[in-house]
């Protein structure tokens, strides 16, 4: 199995996101964006300290996955527009 291709997202969209999301859903982009980025890190043999880091990352990760995951791609609100 291999990893999904992140696309990169234009800082201008990156900037809306965060200004108009939700701030818990933000907060978790942040979060699991810097645990892939520590995950990244470790390679080899881990030291007990390397490990324990390893683990702190994934837990971070996880948790933030799990938050959006929770949460709707899109907010849940009538738009007033009927069809």
């Amino acid at each position: 199995m291999t990893a999904p291709i992140r696309i990169p997202v234009p800082a201008a969209v990156g900037i809306f996101k965060a200004v108009y999301g939700p701030q818990h859903v933000v907060e978790a982009t942040l979060l699991k964006d810097d645990a892939e980025r520590e995950l990244r890190r470790f390679r080899g043999p881990l030291s007990v300290e390397d490990q324990g880091d390893r683990e702190t990352a994934l837990d971070d990760w996880h948790r933030a996955d799990k938050v959006l995951a929770a949460s709707p791609l899109r907010p849940i609100q009538p738009t007033g527009v009927l069809s």
